[in-house]
Parts: C-alpha cells; sequence; structure tokens
C-alpha cells in the first residue's frame, strides 16, 4: 500500500485527464472483519457467522455496504488532499468482497471541468478482489482548489 501525504495539496490545474489514484490494498482476515462489524454495529449474521450465511445459501461472510462506502470514500479524501471535497460518490454493488480475499481500491481521472465556479473532476471507482474481479464500480465528482 502506498503511503499517502495527507498535508500535500492537490490542484485542479495539476490534474490531468488519465491520471491514476494510488491504490489501497487490504486483506480481509479475521481482524478487519471484527473491526468492520464492530465499527458499524450491523449485528447481521451474514456478516460475521460462517454458518448461518451458509444455511442462507451464502458461501462466505462478506463486507457491509457501509465498509465498501469507506473504502472508497478513503481512495478519494487520500487523493484530493485536505482541501479537496467529495461532491458525488456512485457505485454499484455486483459482487462480495468476502472474508479470506484481498481487496484493491483504484481510481482514474476521467473528466476535468468547471462549473459554477467550481473546479471539478469526474473520477471513475472500482473495488475488485482477487478471486471475484471487479466488485465494485463507481464514479465520483471532486471539487478541488484552484492555483
Amino acid at each position: 500500500m502506498t503511503a499517502i501525504n495527507y498535508s500535500k495539496e492537490r490542484y485542479w490545474d495539476e490534474v490531468e485527464i488519465g491520471d491514476r489514484l494510488p491504490s489501497i490494498s487490504l486483506m480481509l482476515d479475521a481482524t478487519a472483519m471484527v473491526l468492520q462489524v464492530s465499527g458499524s454495529q450491523d449485528w447481521s449474521l451474514v456478516h460475521h457467522d460462517l454458518e448461518f450465511a451458509n444455511d442462507s445459501g451464502i458461501p462466505n461472510i462478506f463486507y457491509n455496504t457501509g465498509w465498501t462506502t469507506a473504502l472508497l470514500g478513503r481512495l478519494l479524501t487520500d487523493w484530493m488532499g485536505p482541501s479537496g471535497w467529495v461532491q458525488t460518490m456512485n457505485f454499484q454493488m455486483r459482487g462480495m468482497n468476502a472474508h479470506g480475499t484481498r481487496c484493491t481500491a483504484h481510481g482514474t481521472v476521467t473528466g476535468k471541468r468547471t462549473e459554477s465556479n467550481h473546479a471539478l473532476v469526474d473520477v471513475e471507482i472500482v473495488l475488485e478482489n482477487d478471486p471475484g474481479g471487479v466488485t465494485t464500480p463507481g464514479t465520483a465528482t471532486i471539487r478541488l482548489p484552484r492555483k
């Protein structure tokens, strides 16, 4: 995982279409699952009880929507710097991010524009895991300061 310099300001003027955001890669192990369930207080058994998940027809325990939102949000906020603003973020959960897999969040700048005196950057965001490929495609619009 790439270390992020949180004090670095990112300016709209320096961003180019095609720029890649530094990816975040996490192993979804037992510790990560305990933190996710206890932090979100989502006590649904499908998130932490393998036997219950299996009995429900689900092959593995999996991470919830809040975790997915947080990881994609972190991808954006780590990249945009302290004065950036996540204006919109949308994603579709098309697959599970399950216990025992490695997940990677990454993004690519797909556009930039000014609108209503705001300097905006459009980003394609993706969450994928090693056995399943892309589980969560999405988009975001980031407001950045100008020089």
